[in-house]
């Protein structure tokens, strides 16, 4: 056997080199992942394709509380809605 054919029989060595490289990236690509959901993915306006009911602002409180202005047909309304419930402030005049 050639050298080159041994030296693939052989099992691959792993080295504290390489498990922090790993360590290492994958800390990058998870930071990656959380800057993305946490700082791109609110600021995305996603169009609603409903032709009734139409959200005509957004402003977020807290971190979880955010109040929206919703408009369906003529009418509108404050609404505030939480991780934990949601809540019909009241109508509101947008002339």
């Amino acid at each position: 056997m050639t050298t080159e054919a041994l030296a693939f029989q052989q099992p691959a060595v792993l080295s504290a080199g390489a498990i922090f490289q790993g360590i290492v990236s994958l800390a990058i690509v998870l930071a990656v992942i959380w800057v993305i959901a946490k700082y791109l993915l609110p600021k995305l306006k996603i169009p609603s394709s409903s032709k009734i009911i139409q959200i005509v602002d957004r402003v977020y409180l807290e971190p979880q509380v955010t109040s929206y202005i919703l408009k369906a047909g003529c009418d509108s309304w404050l609404v505030v809605v939480s991780n934990k419930q949601i809540a019909k402030i009241d109508k509101v005049n947008l002339a």
